[in-house]
């Protein structure tokens, strides 16, 4: 089990901003996610099931859509630190929490 933090504002794919905001905000969380999956020591192996679990920072409504679309970054971060390729995932189940905690867990299987 892995815990990311909140992906950040640009990342997501309903907020237009700059072209190098979003690049800048996309390397920090790639780089962040990669090292925190570093420091777990998962074994390596061909992971076939992801999945995610989303504690919003405040009860505000998300979209599941949306919230998996903004972790691109932090899922190839991820997936460079095991030494996978993110295609081998044959199934992504989504959850949003009803707790908030601004952060992501995922569980791989």
């Amino acid at each position: 089990m892995l815990i990311f933090p909140w992906p950040s504002a640009p990342l997501k794919p309903n907020v237009k901003s700059h072209w190098a905001t979003k690049a800048k905000a996309t390397k920090e969380y790639k780089e962040i996610c990669f090292y925190l999956t570093k420091e777990q020591k998962i074994p390596p192996k061909e992971y076939s099931e992801l999945h995610l679990i989303f504690y919003p920072p405040s009860k505000r409504h998300y979209d599941l859509d949306n919230l998996l679309a903004s972790m691109k970054a932090g899922l190839d971060g991820m997936s460079l630190a095991l030494g996978i390729n993110d295609r081998c995932f044959k199934k992504i189940t989504v959850e949003r929490s009803d707790e908030t905690g601004g952060k992501v867990q995922i569980i791989l299987g």
